[in-house]
């Protein structure tokens, strides 16, 4: 194998730098004589599920001065357009079987900019007032008239 420049580097050594777990350890010598082994509680064989075994442990918290609210993650133009979905297709005589409610949802949905917040169910009103409603009527309306014109059944 020639001389590396200062330019060149082993690839397969950088890799193995960024990922540990992705690497073959390399054959060890085996003595002559083994002794046998006594078994061993099984080892965790990835850092993943050693992190995961770490995130799923449940931390308690020293001193606790309120009490939690659940909070949930919620894209607020999401929950418009299935809110306002029976509305805009009571407006056009089209088919308003499953399949062609999903499609006019997920069209309206592709026009839109998601809007994602994390709060308490108990403020998810206040916040669907305060968005804006003019685009997902017109969303809404392009969609109806897409699927209407051309229906997948």
């Amino acid at each position: 194998m020639a001389a590396k420049s200062k330019k060149d580097f082993d690839k397969e050594y950088i890799f193995n730098l960024i990922m540990p777990s992705g690497a073959e350890p390399e054959p060890e010598e085996e003595p002559e004589e083994q002794a046998p082994v006594p078994e061993a509680e099984p080892e965790v064989s990835s850092e993943f599920s050693l992190l995961r075994q770490k995130l799923s442990q449940a931390v308690a918290p020293a001193v606790q001065l309120r009490p939690v609210k659940e909070l949930v993650l919620v894209n607020l133009m999401e929950r418009q357009v299935i809110d306002r979905l029976d509305e805009a297709f009571s407006k056009f005589n089209c088919c308003r079987c499953d399949k062609c409610r999903q499609n006019v949802a997920a069209l309206a949905l592709n026009m839109l900019s998601p809007r994602y917040v994390v709060a308490d169910p108990e403020t998810l009103p206040r916040l669907l007032e305060e968005c804006d409603s003019k685009d997902v009527s017109a969303a809404l309306v392009k969609a109806i008239l897409q699927v209407k014109n051309h229906p997948k059944h």
